[in-house]
């Protein structure tokens, strides 16, 4: 029988499983004193000019010593890490990486500017923020303490952090505005008329292949012919192509399909649908439908009074 904690890692998605891993092996590596944390730390001077590149990645995987503390931004890792990645992101496992990639790009190039060693408790504020933007809807109990929004945890957090630490986590602000613009560009830009439909966040190819992920761009050209007809049936059409066509409104002479009845109302004038006599409604007065003539005739033949008749 396999056990309930291994089964419970296997089944964490892929970005989530990595992240928490290394997050873990870096605290028990320093907890066992393999390594310390002076050798962890982002700066311009050991990272560049002595060539230490490893803290690029370390500083954003030490969270700190076992603590209450730590379990509890590992708590936050996991599970609003994992809503993304099987949620919002389902779909794009590459997507979530690079959109994460890139905030940790964008705290490196502001860390001279924040004065803070360690950058992961800034990419997991940030990363909380964007799971408060897709679960906006949801109620939360903090900590037993109170419940609120989840569109507020993130000012939650902010002043929960004020009161314990004294002082105003100004690091807490701009890691908030960095989960704000990444959230922006890579959820709701391209739903807006000016983007063109374009996702400045997708990932790149390779990365793509990486998480089994599709590009999205140039697939469709792949299974077309130089004149553009789709490959595999030799540019013949199938029957299911041939009665999808029967189905469509053929056009009239001057090109344009045929009218429907709704194409005849005119503005102001509303069109409903009376499921028991199926007649349309205009204003005060009612038009069957041509298919329906003949069930009014019946009634008429049998004394029933017409729609509309007292």
């Amino acid at each position: 029988m396999a056990n309930p904690l291994e089964e419970w890692y296997r089944q964490l998605p892929t970005f989530t499983r990595v992240y928490t891993t290394a997050v873990v092996a870096l605290a028990l590596a320093v907890q066992l004193d393999w390594v310390t944390q002076f050798q962890l730390f982002h700066s311009t001077h050991y990272t560049f000019e002595r060539g230490q590149y490893w803290r690029l990645a370390t500083t954003f995987l030490f969270l700190g010593k076992f603590s209450l503390d730590w379990m509890l931004k590992v708590y936050f890792i996991v599970h609003y890490c994992r809503d993304l990645e099987e949620g919002s992101y389902l779909t794009r496992p590459a997507d979530f990486a690079w959109t994460v990639m890139l905030m940790c790009v964008a705290l490196l190039a502001l860390s001279p500017y924040l004065r803070v060693p360690f950058l992961g408790d800034l990419l997991v504020m940030a990363m909380t923020y964007m799971w408060s933007r897709h679960y906006s809807h949801l109620v939360i109990n903090f900590m037993g303490l109170f419940v609120t929004s989840a569109a507020y945890l993130p000012w939650v957090l902010l002043g929960f952090s004020s009161v314990v630490e004294n002082r105003w986590p100004a690091e807490d602000v701009v890691a908030i505005c960095v989960g704000h613009v990444f959230w922006f560009l890579g959820d709701e830009w391209p739903l807006h008329a000016e983007s063109g439909g374009s996702r400045p966040l997708q990932a790149p190819r390779f990365l793509c292949r990486a998480f089994g992920q599709d590009h999205g761009d140039g697939d469709a050209d792949d299974n077309t012919d130089a004149d553009g007809v789709p490959a595999g049936n030799g540019g013949a059409a199938t029957q299911d192509d041939s009665a999808a066509a029967g189905d469509r409104p053929q056009p009239d002479d001057d090109g344009r399909g045929a009218a429907r009845p709704e194409d005849l109302i005119t503005d102001g004038e509303s069109l409903s649908s009376d499921s028991d006599d199926d007649t349309y409604s205009r204003g005060n007065s009612s038009a069957v439908r041509p298919g329906d003539r003949s069930s009014l005739h019946q009634r008429a033949a049998h004394g029933a009074p017409a729609e509309g008749q007292e």
